[in-house]
């Protein structure tokens, strides 16, 4: 009778480890079958980004002006989205600077390592507990896979920020 009793416990002993390495399996299967892609922090990006931020673009606001640093336009295109002495205004010339400089520095296709990129600007303001979003300009060129690149930059504007956000995908 002792003996039985040892057995018995020794298979349900057994059966409690195998349920368990079937529950895995199974929670194993379903992560492997997540097509979302995944992104990766790129020190190469962010250099990218921190550069451009002190790029002079083509626009000033007023005949005797200075010609604006990226990250300033950035700042005249969420407060107010002046007219540039061009006659364009500020977000326009933020995203025209952007796809130019994106498109001399890497090339985007099927036939090339990046399939596309996508680069946004976004005002985040949290405060009182309420949170406030709010999207500044957007450009993108190519697909994009499941394979992403990317970083973001963060630019302060009172009373919130906004965070500049490059993906590159192969």
């Amino acid at each position: 009778m002792v003996e039985r009793k040892g057995q018995e416990e020794i298979v349900g002993f057994v059966l409690i480890v195998v349920l368990l390495v079937i529950v895995a399996v199974i929670f194993l299967g379903i992560k492997l079958r997540n097509s979302e892609p995944t992104q990766r922090e790129s020190e190469i990006i962010s250099q990218f980004l921190e550069s451009t931020m002190e790029q002079t673009t083509s626009c000033k606001t007023s005949e005797t002006g200075n010609f604006l640093a990226m990250d300033s336009l950035i700042r005249e295109c969420h407060s107010s989205n002046s007219l540039c002495v061009s006659g364009l205004t500020s977000c326009d010339i933020v995203k025209t600077t952007f796809e130019d400089m994106l498109n001399a520095t890497w090339q985007v296709g099927p036939n090339y390592p990046y399939k596309g990129y996508s680069i946004s600007g976004v005002y985040n303001q949290n405060s009182s507990g309420t949170s406030q979003r709010e999207n500044i300009f957007n450009a993108t060129n190519g697909n994009c896979g499941n394979s992403i690149i990317g970083s973001s930059y963060w630019i302060p504007e009172f009373p919130g920020s906004i965070i500049v956000t490059l993906k590159l995908c192969s």
